[in-house]
């Protein structure tokens, strides 16, 4: 059967795994190079980048996730990279050269935000920030030499959903590209490049992941595209080692089973946060007083494990609450079995300017949560312990 026919839950499991020696799982094959043999040789002159040569280049391990997230996101071919961020940076500059122009959003990923506002203008790129809940404010911001627009599923930490057809009717019309970071989401929860999207960005340390004990990213879309990319990434450098693609496809093996879990919690803690007196306000896809929940409903009606909520008392109350809490653990990142929290002021968007977080909603007390797959229970407890 092909492959795409097949459930997610198999393809999760079953797609890129390379049984060498019989082996159940892909081996771990620690080797920074291979040997060069004139076929070989061959692939890689042809621009095939999945051809065994160089460490740098690929590795059975990381072809195997590349693999994978091409099952699990209905893509032609993907790339893997060392981190989220130079997944994101390789893309970007592989699609832009100088003169070109991206509309974006204020409230996107801090180190995004970084990037696009710090180190693409030294190159000549320029960008524009509309609002991810507003298409049509993306298609204001658009210039005679706009490229892409860059768009994220949910909004990292604020939880924007964001009205994906829409987007790229809008980018289809004006002939340009569309890349959006679908780390918040994960393929278990809806698949971009079905809805349109050119290409689709992963922080794997996250969701896909799943366990914190990685760091890595990923890109995946049309064969063409991911060509491009990879041509950058072999100038750029940013490659994943063997190990870290080894845990990364043991992770992605088990995230049909973890999501559920891990979105019920969520919906539970967040229907308990929103009714506590001392909560101001609570950001989850699942309640009503969301103001993107009919799109959430439509793209995403399995949840999301990710709550935002805002703490009475200001970021002071925030932080003496989350250093209260016994289960969650405060640090930052997400998507790991465990849950996770952090105020985003002193972590992922440190460096953002405090008027563009206020802004973006990013107000005092403002708390982001990563819900993991713990008894709920337990979960409940501890938090309203650490609000009393």
């Amino acid at each position: 059967m092909d492959s795409k026919k097949k459930g997610f839950a198999t393809r999760s499991v079953h797609s890129g795994t390379q049984h060498i020696g019989d082996a159940v799982n892909t081996p771990i094959f620690q080797s920074s190079t291979y040997k060069l043999t004139d076929e070989r040789y061959a692939g890689w002159a042809a621009g095939a980048q999945h051809t065994l040569l160089y460490g740098r280049l690929s590795t059975v391990n990381s072809d195997a996730v590349a693999q994978k997230l091409v099952a699990m996101e209905g893509g032609e071919d993907a790339e893997t990279f060392a981190s989220g961020m130079a997944a994101i940076a390789t893309t970007l500059m592989a699609l832009m050269n100088q003169g070109d122009h991206i509309v974006a959003s204020n409230d996107i990923y801090g180190g995004t935000y970084g990037l696009l506002t710090e180190e693409l203008p030294r190159f000549g790129i320029e960008v524009t920030m509309a609002d991810m809940r507003d298409p049509s404010s993306y298609e204001a911001a658009i210039q005679p030499n706009t490229k892409i627009l860059y768009i994220e599923t949910l909004t990292n930490p604020v939880l924007k959903v964001c009205d994906i057809p829409a987007m790229v009717a809008i980018a289809k019309k004006h002939g340009l590209i569309t890349i959006i970071d679908h780390t918040f989401a994960s393929p278990w929860a809806c698949q971009p490049l079905a809805l349109g999207v050119d290409l689709v960005i992963h922080s794997t340390t996250k969701y896909l992941g799943g366990h914190s004990d990685l760091i890595g990213g990923a890109v995946i879309g049309s064969k063409e595209h991911i060509a491009n990319i990879f041509h950058r990434k072999i100038h750029f450098g940013g490659c994943p080692d063997p190990h870290s693609s080894y845990l990364l496809e043991r992770g992605m093996r088990t995230l049909d089973v973890r999501m559920p879990r891990i979105c019920s919690n969520a919906a539970t803690i967040a229907e308990r946060l929103e009714a506590h007196p001392k909560v101001e306000r609570v950001y989850h896809t699942s309640l009503a007083s969301h103001p993107d929940h009919e799109i959430a409903q439509r793209l995403l009606p399995k949840g999301t494990g990710m709550i935002a909520f805002v703490v009475k008392g200001g970021d002071e109350a925030a932080l003496s609450f989350m250093r209260s809490l016994n289960i969650v653990y405060e640090a930052t990142s997400l998507g790991g079995v465990e849950s996770l929290i952090e105020c985003p002021f002193n972590s992922s968007h440190g460096a953002v300017p405090e008027d563009v977080r206020m802004a973006a909603g990013i107000v005092p007390g403002f708390v982001r949560l990563s819900i993991g797959i713990e008894d709920v229970e337990d979960l409940w407890n501890d938090m309203e312990q650490a609000l009393a």
